[in-house]
Parts: structure tokens; C-alpha cells; sequence
């Protein structure tokens, strides 16, 4: 490889190789050949030998030789400086190449839902980044279908969201289970008691984000309120930048004011705004969290799904009986069959 330029006008012949360097530094350092070459665990004829070459295509001498001593010419204290610098650089290079295929570097792209943001999501970062220092995350903000969208085309390596289940062009993980609950005015007539039933909210207004952005999600809640009673109105958010109620101007006022309620998980707000209240509900409704990503995704995607289940198992994030393991494709993977009641 030609790393010095011209020797004399010519370029210089690229028929040495870094082991003819890494011959070079060791002589230069130990300045004797005969420790230089037990130091490479090869015999002093081999290693002569390439020093000679080097010095051959260079067309300098790097070294000073006697019958008692080595020294290093003017040539050769520069080369050393090279040298090393450059060997170096190789062995960083390699090993970069390495951790990167192994998955222990790199930059992935991780969207989630915004319900997620207070608990699960600062759990999974944190726990990514103690055991995986080199992976850097950029985190986007997405509804669910945008964001299984984004990982069918590339732009997102990794989702997170609350689908009953995950088409099989992708393969996914369910990572938790979380009971929703409601949010109330102060308000409201129902505030002051600690749990409530699906029926004592049959005639109240639901305030909830547009299916389309979400559809899983609104229909696995829409379902189990209609299924227990409900029987008032769906108020979709009008302000559609995210799915928490607070930021609709007018789903917010009609919640405080005691004319609807909202859905949440205990999880989700740290501390609920002020002005309302989370309950729980029941029977309970579990809606599930889950990982999705492309086919055949690389190293690096891997090392962040493995470190999500381990977080999932240590901190119990599923319901009984169930482990954080790759769903097979289909409804009955994370549908909400069996989960209310």
C-alpha cells in the first residue's frame, strides 16, 4: 500500500505490508533485533529481513548499525512517529469495525407512543445505555401506524407502541401489560372514589384520540367500554399532536369540567396535571406494549430488543403467565381476547 508518497520522483512500490511496520517499531523501540524479535515471536532472520525490505522501498536508512549497538537514523525517528500513528489508527479501525458489527456501536432510531414516555420508554434508554454505552438512540414521537410505517420503510429501526398485534413482515416482542384506568375532572361526580366500573361511566362522554392514528389502541379501549355498557359519546381530540388528553384544548376543558373522561395508564403521568385525578377501573382492561422491527434487522437492533425483555422480565412488566418473547404473527399474538375481567 502506498502510505509515503514518491521516493525519487516514483511512487513508492506498494509491496510492504503493516507487518513490515510493526517489525520496524519493535526494533526502533528495543533497539537490539535479537529482543525485537522474541517481542514478535518470530526469528531475527525474518525480522532483518523486513526491516530491509521497508528500508529498500523507502530508500532510506532507518537504522545505524555496529557490531554493538542499534540506533535510529534521522529517517527512521520520523518513520517511528508515522509509524505507530498508523498502526494505531488500524488496530482503532478494527476494533470500531468490530463492535459496530457486533452491535455494541451505532445509532438507532427508536420511535414510541407518547403514553409511554414517563415510565417504560426512560427504563429501556437508561437500561441501553448502562449496558451499551456506544449504541447512541435518537427517540421520535409517533402514532402507531406512522410509526409501523416508518419501520417497514427504513426510516425508524425500532417501534414502540401499544398495537393489539403485529403484521408477520415484521417481528416484534410484547413487553408489557398495563391496566388503563380513567381521568377525571376534580369535578366530576365520580372523583372521589378510589376505583370505578366500566358501567358507572356508561352515559359519560369518552374523550380519545382519532382512530386512524392509533387504531389498535382505540378500538382494544372502545371495545371494552362498549362491551361492559358504555353507552355516551366519543369526543375524538380535535388538537392532534399527541394521544394525552391534556393537550387538547377542548377534550381538556370538557374533562374539568366534570362532562368527560379520558383514558390513561397510572404510568403515564409524573404528576398528572393539575385539576385532575387518575382512578382505576374495572374489570380491568390490559393493553399491551410492543417492540416491532424490520427482518433480518442488524446486531444492533438485537442488543436494544435483548436488554428490553431483560428489563421486562426483572421489573414484572407482564401479566402472569406470559414472557416477554417474539409474538407469532396474528391476532391471537396480543389480541384482547381473555384480557378483560
Amino acid at each position: 500500500m502506498n502510505l509515503f508518497g514518491q521516493r525519487n520522483g516514483h511512487a513508492v512500490a506498494d509491496n510492504f505490508e503493516l507487518r513490515h511496520l510493526r517489525a520496524f517499531v519493535a526494533v526502533a523501540e528495543e533497539l537490539n533485533f535479537s529482543r525485537a524479535a522474541r517481542k514478535l515471536h518470530m526469528v531475527q532472520q525474518s525480522l532483518s529481513a523486513q526491516v530491509q525490505q521497508l528500508e529498500h522501498e523507502l530508500g532510506v536508512q532507518l537504522f545505524r548499525r555496529t557490531t554493538r549497538r542499534v540506533e535510529l537514523s534521522e529517517a527512521g525517528a520520523v518513520l517511528l512517529d508515522h509509524a505507530r500513528t498508523i498502526l494505531q489508527r488500524v488496530t482503532s479501525a478494527a476494533e470500531e469495525v468490530r463492535r459496530t458489527a457486533a452491535g455494541e456501536t451505532g445509532r438507532l432510531v427508536v420511535s414510541y407512543t407518547p403514553t409511554l414516555v414517563n415510565e417504560t420508554l426512560p427504563r429501556l434508554v437508561t437500561a441501553v445505555h448502562e449496558q451499551w454505552p456506544g449504541l447512541s438512540l435518537q427517540m421520535v414521537e409517533m402514532w402507531q401506524t406512522e410509526s409501523i410505517e416508518s419501520v417497514r420503510a427504513g426510516r425508524v429501526d425500532v417501534g414502540m407502541a401499544r398495537p393489539a398485534h403485529v403484521d408477520e413482515d415484521l417481528e416484534s416482542v410484547r413487553l408489557r401489560d398495563e391496566p388503563i384506568g380513567v381521568v377525571l375532572g376534580e369535578r366530576h361526580p365520580l372523583a372521589g372514589r378510589p376505583l370505578l366500573t366500566m358501567e358507572d361511566l356508561a352515559n359519560s362522554t369518552l374523550a380519545i384520540w382519532p382512530r386512524q392514528f392509533s387504531p389498535d389502541f382505540f378500538d382494544q379501549v372502545v371495545d371494552s367500554f362498549r362491551g361492559h355498557g358504555f353507552r355516551g359519546r366519543i369526543q375524538e381530540f380535535e388538537y392532534l399532536t399527541s394521544a394525552l388528553f391534556h393537550r387538547d384544548p377542548a377534550a381538556r376543558a370538557e374533562i374539568a369540567a366534570g362532562r368527560a373522561f379520558s383514558v390513561a395508564f397510572v404510568t403515564q403521568f409524573d404528576p398528572l396535571p393539575e385539576g385532575f385525578v387518575w382512578r382505576a377501573v374495572e374489570p380491568q382492561t390490559l393493553i399491551p406494549v410492543q417492540l416491532y422491527w424490520s427482518r433480518g434487522a442488524g446486531a444492533a437492533v438485537r442488543r436494544f430488543v435483548d436488554v428490553a425483555v431483560e428489563v421486562s422480565a426483572a421489573d414484572g412488566w407482564l401479566s402472569p403467565g406470559r414472557s416477554a418473547a417474539s409474538s407469532p404473527p396474528g391476532p391471537t399474538a396480543a389480541g384482547v381476547s381473555g384480557q378483560v375481567g
